[in-house]
């Protein structure tokens, strides 16, 4: 597999590399949320300090929660203020459509997509940049060459709130992540019963072996859980954890996350 490493975290190696989602409406919200992460972070790696495997990697800052996300002189200063906070952290900066599990209507983000895109990459202060294979492949590839020009790895995503697709359909969206310029693959989709949950988990593992690029297939709700700690299992190389509000269905508090993996 093709390993991607940012920050000294190393992506694809089998390590499953533990997310955490920043969010807020207001400047205000979003300081106050990036402290109470800091202050979570920072007893979980006293706590874990003999497993360096599981320190949290990554900060995802969802972008598509500020209510002045069109402003950007206001993005570039929340993200100033983010990047200082967790300046030993791989900063996501991610701006979710409605059709994908955000709030953003899917008209607003494409409107604004190159804009936000082109301002959060060139201020230098994000690591990893999320982008959405629903977006169109014209604006996917103009938005990864983007970011790519700037050093900042692309997370490809897809997200399914009510289905687990057949395992080809899977394959063929992750196909395409990767010709559009995906350095991670994600893939989050819906079970309706702990099958199709197995059968993700099982993709997951063959789709390792065949050496795709760094990839997370993620089983959203209650019954998905197994598909966010069994990582070792799966070589699933990306995982989240929350720290008081989930993005998405089926997330646990990171420090609930981080002794689950440790048993595995």
């Amino acid at each position: 597999m093709n390993e991607v490493t940012v920050k000294g975290f190393t992506f694809g190696n089998g390590t499953p590399r533990i997310c955490v989602p920043l969010m807020g409406r207001t400047e205000e919200d979003i300081l106050n949320h990036a402290n109470l992460i800091r202050e979570e972070l920072d007893k979980l790696d006293e706590k874990y300090a003999d497993y360096p495997d599981l320190r949290v990697a990554v900060i995802e800052w969802r972008a598509d929660y500020f209510e002045k996300l069109g402003d950007l002189e206001a993005l570039r200063n929340v993200l100033r203020t983010i990047r200082e906070i967790f300046s030993d952290r791989i900063l996501l900066f991610t701006f979710r459509s409605e059709e994908q599990g955000g709030e953003l209507r899917h008209d607003r983000v494409g409107s604004n997509l190159e804009p936000i895109i082109k301002t959060a990459v060139t201020t230098h202060l994000i690591d990893m940049l999320d982008v959405e294979v629903t977006c169109g492949n014209y604006k996917i590839v103009r938005a990864t060459t983007g970011a790519h020009e700037m050093g900042v790895k692309v997370i490809m995503s897809y997200h399914d709130f009510q289905k687990t697709p057949h395992d080809e359909e899977i394959e063929n969206k992750l196909r395409d992540m990767d010709i559009l310029g995906g350095d991670i693959l994600k893939v989050a989709v819906m079970p309706r019963n702990e099958f199709d949950v197995r059968r993700l988990m099982e993709l997951n593992h063959r789709l390792v072996s065949e050496s795709y690029k760094p990839v997370t297939l993620i089983s959203m709700s209650d019954i998905g859980l197994p598909s966010r700690f069994k990582c070792k299992e799966t070589g699933s190389c990306l995982t989240f954890g929350t720290v008081g509000t989930e993005s998405a269905p089926g997330q646990i508090e990171v420090g609930d996350l981080i002794a689950l993996l440790k048993n595995q």
